[in-house]
């Protein structure tokens, strides 16, 4: 597993990154101090996935999450101390598959990679209670879905469906059959078609729409 580590502060940047590369199954970590640093490495490395702190220099961290998530199928667990609903809300909005607080973060971090790795999730208690009490499931109504669903073609939805079990584009033209570079077009215009900006907010839609799919 190669790691990015975004982080700006150098004392919780080093203990992360020290206790990162002491996991089973980690080949490479490494370091950037702030959003623009990371993704000009993301342009130069071979990563597997992102832990980004939410508070950064410059760019910021909800921006550079955007970044990643509208640009790469890359994985994002954000590492923070905030854990207000507010919060929550925007960095499940920016696109981002995992949260931690920074205080449980050495702790929990193995099982939060090996979660999201496999293409799950990871939002520890506090912060789904948060989502729960910003009503990120009822962000969009059900009808809505519905209708944009029904806008899909059937290779469309398929794609969607793959997106929505955490797939990644090569995992999912191995399983249709087709190019990489098609399912990127592919989600490109589902994204468009559902009027969402990114992958996780596009899953949450046909996880919501459930068995009506």
């Amino acid at each position: 597993m190669h790691l990015l580590l975004i982080e700006d502060d150098q004392a919780y940047q080093l203990a992360m990154a020290t206790h990162l590369r002491q996991l089973v199954g980690v080949q490479q970590v490494w370091v950037a101090a702030d959003g623009e640093m990371g993704l000009e490495l993301l342009t130069s490395r071979s990563v597997d996935l992102v832990l980004l702190d939410l508070v950064l220099p410059g760019l910021g961290g909800l921006a550079t999450c955007r970044q990643i998530t509208n640009k790469t199928d890359l994985p994002v667990l954000i590492l923070t101390s905030h854990e207000e609903s507010g919060w929550v809300r925007q960095i499940w909005d920016a696109g981002a598959r995992g949260y931690l607080h920074k205080e449980r973060a050495l702790a929990q971090v193995e099982l939060a990679l090996a979660s999201l790795m496999v293409g799950a999730s990871w939002w520890d208690q506090k912060a789904t209670a948060a989502l729960h009490r910003s009503g990120s499931h009822q962000a969009v109504a059900v009808s809505n879905h519905d209708e944009r669903l029904n806008g899909l073609t059937q290779r469309e939805r398929e794609v969607l469906a793959c997106l929505a079990a955490g797939d990644n584009n090569r995992f999912i033209a191995e399983q249709l059959g087709i190019g990489e570079g098609t399912v990127r077009s592919h989600v490109h215009v589902l994204l468009q078609k559902l009027q969402v900006s990114n992958r996780t907010q596009a899953a949450l839609i046909w996880l919501t729409a459930g068995e009506r799919c």
